[in-house]
């Protein structure tokens, strides 16, 4: 997309508009000095995003509003508002006289023109370290041309800091393609980021080094490792091993012992209740003594004879029951403890066989314990000769081997290291170059082409002596027959720089690359008829003038070229080119920019041109 400029107005109150009005192709703008036509091109510079507005001059005297009707490409209308005092702009999308009724856009004037001049996504290198969007200082730095650049001797792509960004916005412009595929040379900050990790790598790559055994190699830490490994892994499978056989015999230890345990427990239980038995039987045999005994007095009792009392001559009949006397009695008391007797011999037959089983028990109990016992005892000893034979089977002492891996291992992590630093160092070492590679944008084929653009209008303006045209897209510039353009004089290099704009706007919108869509021009051909530069004069100054103005009038495009000139104008050529035409304070006609204010005039500012 592209802009053309429409009109150009200044308001104040109670003065009349001044008013400039753009043709579509070619526009000029002709008059003598002081007459405002590079305070216009100063107008149009601020409006379009520009921070320092025109400067003073006596006839803006009770203006302070400026406005610029713009059309896009796609028929669109925008005009931006801006004090000539400073301050923000508003853009709105609608005609000048339109504003009162219109909202004000939230876009800025600089991303406006950037969207319309199809760069909205273009990025450009701003330094070989940094890369930003295309910028409306870009646009107005190449298409808003002021009388002192045209007669400069310095580079077109302006200062040492900004030159980086002009020249690669020149470069879209003749090209289409910006830098977005170009790698980015590191900053200064992080130049020293780089340069500082790789000191302190280095200071790491000596201590490092300085722990690293005399003579030693990874592959020699390594094959060692795997040695020691290896019989850690023998060690490991014999521990292993006897820890499943010491395992068995551990279970078996442990299961005799509990069953040994078992026995002993049942053995002393047993023991006890036989010495029970024997002590209940010796009670039973002293019951049957005893009852023996008794029975042994009764009967001595019964051949007694009967006496009376020796101290008191009673009879035994009257001392005692004399039923305890009978016959009878006796007999009973006898029949009791022979049952008694029979009883306890029962009882007697009985705790026999008690005894006999418990003795029989203990019997068995004590030859299980013997048993059990010397079982213990083997397994003890095989247990014994088996932690021996452990012993025996390491003839390395697995701490040792253990303290050597730990040793191999961290001489193999600092092999590791030092490789992980020497990577690390190569990387830093890669992002400083010793030298940063040449920029080339291919730019060619498409200078070719513009350069050819350039001849054509030096011949079409009258200097066909010209015989060769390079494009220098580093410097650009452009070359004329072998020469810089900055090498002529100031008449000359306005021409050529004239020439260059011109077919940059020609070129960039015929193929369809980011473009503003016009250019402005102030003084092209001024400098040339100056007869300070005679010398650089080759072609007649009229000619060259007749010949510009000629060729501007029949100018169709692409493109919109706006001319602010000093020099004078055919009538025939006027006619066909309807110039704007300033004639200084002495004319009653035009003056200049601003009106000539009449006194005790007053004039209605209604928003008509």
């Amino acid at each position: 997309m592209t802009i053309a400029l429409e009109q150009l107005v200044c308001r104040g109150f109670s003065v009349p508009d001044a008013v400039i009005e753009f043709r579509p192709a070619g526009t000029l703008i002709r008059g003598p000095s002081d007459t405002g036509k590079s305070y216009i091109r100063d107008c149009l510079w601020y409006l379009l995003g520009g921070e320092r507005g025109p400067k003073e001059i006596p006839q803006d005297k009770g203006y302070d509003t400026l406005f610029l009707q713009i059309r896009s490409a796609d028929g669109g209308t925008y005009t931006i508002k801006k004090a000539l005092n400073g301050g923000s702009e508003e853009v709105y999308a609608a005609a000048i006289h339109e504003l009162e009724s219109t909202e004000a856009l939230p876009d800025e004037i600089g991303t406006l023109l950037v969207s319309l001049a199809g760069a909205a996504k273009v990025q450009i290198l701003r330094s070989m370290s940094k890369r930003g969007p295309l910028t409306s200082g870009d646009l107005r730095h190449w298409f808003l041309i002021s009388q002192p650049t045209m007669i400069s001797e310095n580079s077109t792509a302006g200062s040492h800091t900004e030159q980086p960004q002009r020249r690669a916005a020149f470069c879209v412009f003749l090209t289409g393609q910006d830098d977005k595929a170009i790698v980015l040379a590191p900053t200064k900050e992080e130049k020293l980021r780089t340069s500082t990790n790789i000191l302190s790598i280095e200071r790491d790559l000596r201590r490092v080094n300085a722990d690293i055994p005399d003579g030693s190699s990874k592959a020699d830490i390594q094959d060692a490792l795997k040695r020691v490994d290896a019989t850690l892994s023998l060690l490991s499978d014999q521990q292993r091993e006897r820890s499943t056989q010491l395992k068995g015999i551990r279970e078996a230890l442990n299961r005799t012992s509990s069953e040994l345990s078992n026995v002993k427990t049942k053995l002393a239980y047993s023991q006890a209740m036989a010495s029970r038995f024997m002590l209940l039987e010796e009670k039973y045999q002293s019951d049957l003594d005893r009852l023996a005994a008794i029975s042994d007095g009764i009967a001595v009792f019964e051949t007694l004879d009967n006496y009376p009392c020796s101290l008191c001559n009673t009879p035994v009949e009257q001392q005692v029951d004399s039923s305890f006397l009978s016959a009878s009695a006796t007999k009973k008391q006898r029949a009791a403890m022979k049952a008694e007797a029979s009883k306890i011999e029962a009882l007697k037959k009985g705790l026999a066989l008690a005894l006999q089983r418990e003795t029989t028990l203990s019997s068995d109990l004590s030859n299980e314990e013997r048993r059990l016992h010397d079982e213990l005892q083997a397994i003890e000893l095989s247990e014994k000769k088996a932690l021996e034979a452990s012993l025996q089977e390491f003839s390395v002492d697995p701490k040792t081997l253990a303290i050597s891996r730990s040793e191999l291992y961290s001489q193999e992590k600092l092999f590791e290291e030092l490789e992980r630093l020497n990577a690390e160092l190569q990387r830093l070492k890669n992002l400083v170059p010793a030298k940063s590679a040449p920029l080339s944008r291919h730019t060619e084929s498409d200078a070719i082409v513009v350069a050819g653009i350039v001849k054509e209008l030096l011949h079409q303006w009258g200097l066909l002596e010209i015989d060769s045209i390079q494009v220098d897209a580093i410097e650009c510039d452009i070359r004329i027959d072998g020469r810089a353009r900055l090498s002529y004089g100031a008449g000359k290099r306005a021409i050529f720089l004239a020439a260059m704009s011109i077919a940059l706007l020609r070129h960039a919108l015929g193929k369809g690359y980011p473009h503003l869509g016009f250019v402005v021009l102030d003084s092209p051909i001024k400098s040339y008829s100056d007869p300070l530069n005679s010398s650089d004069v080759t072609v007649s100054p009229t000619t060259v003038r007749d010949s510009f103005y000629g060729w501007l009038a029949k100018w169709s495009g692409p493109g919109q070229v706006i001319v602010l000139e000093n020099e004078l104008i055919t009538k025939e050529t006027a006619a066909l080119l309807k110039p704007t035409e300033f004639f200084g304070a002495s004319s009653d006609e035009r003056q200049g920019f601003f009106p000539k204010q009449r006194d005790n005039i007053e004039t209605v500012n209604d928003g008509s041109n």
